[in-house]
C-alpha cells in the first residue's frame, strides 16, 4: 500500500484503534472517524447490511430501497445503490438518515484497510484515497507487534485461500481486512505449519463471532 503525497490523517494510537474496532465489530458500539469531506463508503457501490431488529433503520429506508439479505442470514436486507455507485440514502453529499444510519454504518472505517496494509479495491478510489493517509502513532511495543500481526494476517488471507464457515472463503478486501482484525492474535506468534495456520484462523474468527 503506498502512502499519498497528500497531508497525511492522523489515525490514532494503534493499540486503542484496534480494541475500539474489535469492540464495534463486536456489536458493542460504533466508530469515531474523522471523515471530514470524504464520503468513499458512501459513494463506493457498497451494500450495506441491516439487521431485523435495527427498526428504525429499516423504517427510515423504506422497502422499496431494500433488497433480501445474505445467504445464511434471511432476517437481514441490503440497502443497495444507485447507478454511478452511491449510496440510496445519500442526498447531495450527506446521509439523509444519520442519526438512524444502519450499525453496519456506525462500525465501517476506513483505517482499517491501513492497519491491515492493503487498499479497498479497484474502484474505490475515494476510500483509498484516504487509507493512503492515514498514519497510525505507535507509542509502545505492543502497537507494533499487534500492526504488523494485522498485516500479516491480511497478507496470508490474501495468498492462501481458507476455508470459513458455511465453505466461505473471502476475496473482497474488506472481507480480509476485517478478518485481519478478528484474527491477528494468531500471528502474533504464527504455528510453524500452515494446516496449523488455518486452523487456527478459523477457530479465532469463530471465537470472536460466538
Amino acid at each position: 500500500m503506498k502512502h499519498s503525497d497528500a497531508a497525511p490523517l492522523p489515525a490514532g494510537d494503534f493499540s486503542q484503534w484496534l480494541r475500539d474496532m474489535r469492540a464495534a465489530l463486536g456489536g458493542r458500539g460504533g466508530m469515531d472517524v474523522a471523515c471530514g469531506n470524504c464520503r468513499g463508503c458512501c459513494t463506493s457501490s457498497y451494500y450495506v447490511k441491516v439487521r431485523a431488529n435495527e427498526t428504525a433503520a429499516l423504517e427510515r429506508i423504506g422497502v422499496a430501497n431494500l433488497e433480501p439479505g445474505p445467504p445464511g442470514d434471511p432476517g437481514s436486507r441490503l440497502l443497495g445503490f444507485q447507478p454511478g455507485g452511491h449510496c440510496r440514502m445519500l442526498v447531495g453529499r450527506e446521509c439523509s438518515i444519520y442519526p438512524d444510519r444502519p450499525e453496519t454504518c456506525r462500525s465501517y472505517d476506513c483505517r482499517v484497510y491501513a492497519a491491515a496494509e492493503m487498499n479497498a479495491g479497484e474502484g474505490r478510489t475515494e476510500i483509498n484515497e484516504r487509507v493512503a493517509r492515514w498514519r497510525f502513532s505507535f507509542p509502545a511495543a505492543e502497537d507494533q507487534m499487534e500492526q504488523r500481526a494485522v498485516a500479516a494476517a491480511a497478507r496470508y488471507l490474501r495468498q492462501h485461500p481458507v476455508r470459513f464457515a458455511g465453505g466461505h472463503v473471502p476475496s473482497r478486501p474488506s472481507e480480509i481486512a476485517v478478518l485481519a482484525v478478528k484474527a491477528y492474535r494468531v500471528f502474533l506468534d504464527p504455528p510453524a505449519d500452515d494446516a496449523t495456520i488455518r486452523a487456527s484462523l478459523v477457530q479465532a474468527v469463530a471465537d470472536f463471532e460466538a
